[in-house]
Parts: structure tokens; C-alpha cells; sequence
């Protein structure tokens, strides 16, 4: 019992020393959700950095997780292709971002970060199974 209550002790030392470690290797401008990685910002947009428009994100983010389902949108906005979660802007999908990653248009990107980001959402979506026997709200 001992040496069990031992390994699962270093096991959980090793796990929360290695997911910050692994987040610090990512890429400048990685956007990270939970602990899955969507996508890469590399430029930047509107009188805002690389890293604040991660920031931006990653303020919103949390917001949202765990809570009621979340739904993310594209809507045009001139050239550039907005996503909303839940009817919040969350990031602006701009052509520099297209072509920055090899794209055609951001129209041809969005749908890529839309996904990665629904992806996350459902992976990182810690929400607490209720005992058996009681009901689902």
C-alpha cells in the first residue's frame, strides 16, 4: 500500500511539473486551450502584438469551459473572417494570418482554427459526471 501511495505520488509530481514545461516549449503565438494546442498566431492585428492576441483568446477561453455547450461561428467581416463563441468575438481570421500559414484567404482558414478550437473546447470541457442515480440537468 505504501509503495502504491508512493508511485502515485511521484506520478502526480511528474505530471504537474511536466505540463507547464511543455507548454513553455510551444511556439510564440501557440494558442492553447485546456492543454490541447489549436493554432499559431504570426502576425499581428489591429494595434495588437502577437502574444496579446493569444492573450485575448486565452482570456476569453475559460469563460466557457466546463459550463453549458458552446458554439463557435464565422461571420465575414470585409476581408477578414471573425469567429464568435457563443456570439462573442474570439478572433479575427485575417488575410496576413492566411498568408502567413500558407493559405489562400482567411475565408480558407477560419474553418481550420474553428475546428481546432471546437476540438479543444470538447476535449478540455471538465464537466463533473454526476453519481449514478441522480439526474442529468
Amino acid at each position: 500500500m505504501r509503495r502504491w501511495v508512493s508511485r502515485a505520488f511521484a506520478g502526480l509530481l511528474l505530471a504537474l511539473c511536466v505540463g507547464p514545461a511543455a507548454r513553455a516549449m510551444e511556439p510564440r503565438g501557440t494558442v492553447v486551450i485546456g492543454a490541447i494546442t489549436c493554432f499559431r498566431i504570426r502576425v499581428p492585428d489591429r494595434g495588437m502584438s502577437v502574444q496579446q492576441r493569444v492573450d485575448f483568446i486565452q482570456d476569453i477561453a475559460p469563460k466557457f469551459l466546463g459550463g453549458d455547450p458552446v458554439q463557435f461561428s464565422i461571420r465575414p467581416v470585409g476581408e477578414e473572417q471573425h469567429i464568435d463563441i457563443n456570439g462573442q468575438f474570439l478572433v479575427a481570421v485575417t488575410p496576413a494570418d492566411a498568408r502567413a500559414t500558407g493559405y489562400k484567404s482567411a475565408a480558407a482558414l477560419a474553418p481550420i482554427w474553428r475546428v481546432a478550437l471546437e476540438r479543444a473546447f470538447v476535449e478540455s470541457a471538465a464537466r463533473p459526471v454526476p453519481p449514478a442515480g441522480l439526474p442529468v440537468h
